[in-house]
């Protein structure tokens, strides 16, 4: 089962659940590998100590011009919706910027010169980590200047599913643009962290609509929930999504989350808490959507 705990916005508490939810699930002894997705900021590590197993670098298509063959006749730069390529006719003149391309490879299949040929860039890396060669948990990390961590987002999913567990916990990155698509897409259930405040509200319900769209199943973990007001629970009834926990706001776990520590493991009544959420999480398993 793959999992994905997600956010309509960040420091809702997405890495918070990820990590313990990790964690119980470990001392349960289920099979799990987590998956710190979030490629921009990763941070699942600081309070997850794994060994390193591997690490493989992501790279993408970049073109290289042939100037021998190229015309200038400007069908490339014309295709090119992110303006990687420039090329003025009357000069004969074209030059590529790499670190605007998205790697489509569109350009190559518009030149009829066979002037295009690929050159692989470095945009990220996958690293694995675990114990005794068994792989525990996986990161996604993009180099500094990219455009977009998608290509390392989907390469940390597949490294973690070949990876063969039973069930693959995805840590998403916030929002709901195309690193979370790409985070929830593969998933079988996707949970959605959220705080019952005015703009927790409105990111969540941007984030439903997306997952919708897809016919994603989804629940809910309303965190520091005797902050706000009901609006947030209104909304989830009227959308029939359930709320599958409630955690109130309290100074030890935000002294225990900033010192790196895990709270199931400081604190007994919060093992309880996510050993119950993952019984809830069970009944979607088989269940269709």
């Amino acid at each position: 089962m793959i999992i994905c705990v997600a956010s309509g916005k960040g420091g809702t508490g997405k890495t918070f659940v990820s990590t313990n939810l990790f964690t119980v699930m470990k001392r349960r002894g289920l099979d799990v590998i987590l998956t710190d997705c979030d490629a921009e900021v990763p941070n699942s590590g600081i309070f997850i100590e794994e060994t390193k197993i591997s690490e493989e670098k992501v790279k993408v298509f970049c073109p290289e011009i042939s100037f021998d063959k190229c015309t200038y006749c400007g069908k490339c730069a014309d295709m090119c919706n992110f303006h990687a390529i420039t090329c003025i006719p009357e000069m004969d003149y074209i030059n590529v910027l790499p670190d605007i391309c998205h790697g489509c490879r569109l350009c190559e299949y518009v030149c009829k010169e066979d002037a295009i040929s690929p050159m692989w860039k470095n945009i990220g890396k996958v690293t694995s980590f675990g114990h005794d060669g068994q792989v525990e948990m996986v990161e996604a990390r993009v180099n500094v200047k990219q455009l977009s961590p998608v290509p390392i987002i989907r390469k940390a999913i597949a490294t973690a599913v070949q990876a063969g567990s039973d069930i693959v916990l995805l840590d998403a990155p916030p929002g709901c643009s195309c690193p979370f698509v790409n985070t929830a897409l593969p998933a079988d259930f996707v949970l959605l962290v959220t705080e019952p405040t005015p703009f927790g509200l409105s990111d969540l319900k941007h984030t439903i609509e997306v997952l919708e769209s897809f016919d994603k199943r989804c629940g809910v973990i309303i965190n520091r929930s005797d902050l706000g007001d009901d609006r947030m629970r209104e909304f989830l009834l009227s959308k029939n999504i359930e709320v599958l926990a409630e955690i109130p706001y309290s100074n030890k776990i935000a002294e225990c989350y900033a010192s790196g520590k895990i709270a199931v493991e400081e604190y007994p009544e919060y093992a309880e808490l996510f050993g119950s959420l993952i019984e809830k999480i069970k009944k979607y398993e088989d269940s269709s959507c």
